[in-house]
Formats: C-alpha cells, sequence, structure tokens
C-alpha cells in the first residue's frame, strides 16, 4: 500500500508535500507561494482608538458621578420635581446617545468606512446641546457638574475632530485608489 502512494505521489507532483509531509523514496517539493505584501496601507488611527478606548471609561465615570450628584441635588437641595425629573431623564437621554455614538465612531475607524464616521456626528450634536444644558441651563449647577461636562466636552470634541480628520483619510484613500 505504501508503494503504491509513494507512486502516486510521484506521478502527480501536486499531491506532494500536501500535508508538509512526503513518503520514503519521494521527493519534496514545495508548492507553498511566498507570501505577498499588502497592497495598500492600513489608514486605522490608533490615537482615535485610544481616545475612544478611554473616553469610554471616561463616559461610565461620568455617568455614575452625574448620577450620584443628581441624588445629592434631590436630597439636599429644594429642587422643583418637575425639574428634577426632565434632568436626570436627559440622563439617560445622553447614555442612549453617546453608547451609539462612540460605537459608530469605533466601527468608521476600524473598518475604514466613512459612512459611521458621518452618522456619528450628527450624534454629536444633541450630546454637545445636553452638555451645554448641563453647564449653563440646569437648575442648579454645582462646580462638579463644570468639571466632569468640562472634561467630556474635551473627549467629545478630540474624538469629533479626530473623525473629522480621518473621514477625509478614508475618503480620499477610497476615492484615489489603484
Amino acid at each position: 500500500m505504501q508503494q503504491a502512494t509513494a507512486a502516486t505521489l510521484q506521478s502527480n507532483p501536486e499531491l506532494n508535500n500536501a500535508q508538509g509531509t512526503t513518503l520514503p523514496g519521494t521527493t519534496a517539493q514545495s508548492f507553498v507561494a511566498p507570501a505577498k505584501k499588502p497592497k495598500r496601507k492600513v489608514l486605522t488611527s490608533l490615537t482615535l482608538q485610544i481616545f475612544l478606548y478611554f473616553g469610554g471609561w471616561w463616559d461610565v465615570f461620568y455617568y455614575v458621578l452625574n448620577i450620584l450628584v443628581f441624588v445629592y441635588k434631590g436630597l439636599t437641595l429644594p429642587y422643583p420635581t418637575r425639574n428634577f425629573a426632565m434632568e436626570f431623564s436627559f440622563a439617560w437621554l445622553w447614555f442612549i446617545i453617546d453608547i451609539p455614538r462612540i460605537f459608530l465612531i469605533s466601527k468608521g475607524n476600524k473598518t475604514e468606512t466613512c459612512f459611521p464616521l458621518f452618522m456619528s456626528w450628527w450624534l454629536n450634536l444633541p450630546l454637545l446641546g445636553l452638555y451645554i444644558y448641563y453647564i449653563k441651563f440646569e437648575t442648579y449647577v454645582l462646580k462638579i457638574d463644570l468639571i466632569l461636562s468640562g472634561i467630556s466636552l474635551g473627549f467629545v470634541g478630540v474624538q469629533f475632530f479626530l473623525s473629522i480628520v480621518f473621514w477625509f483619510v478614508f475618503l480620499l484613500s477610497t476615492k484615489f485608489a489603484s
């Protein structure tokens, strides 16, 4: 049986070394193609991804602290019930908007596509409005509100700026790709 298999391998060289082994009496021929270099450069931004990663962790911290500040305000300050309910619901609205925004920027960056980045810009608008509301128009604006919202605006601003830059990079790479 082994001789028949060896004869088959000698008569059909494509089968020889198919699994990386040779039988006794056969010649070892390599049919493995050399590895080719990628045709284009990877355009994904590590800087943007780092800002998204730490921005995501900051968002968790911000959300927890924001809820604790609302609890503090509700217990210690003479808060109108209607305003408290509205401002507390804004915290949930912020949560609902920010998670898809970060996901879209990350997806656009990792897949080097423009559309998710573009869609994330539209989610930046209501988020910016919420931060401005928390800084200027909230019933009671504490110093911690200013600090938390200021840091968050910084993260959102950097992420927005980098997403615009890499939107152009991705757009130009697909437009002029050869």
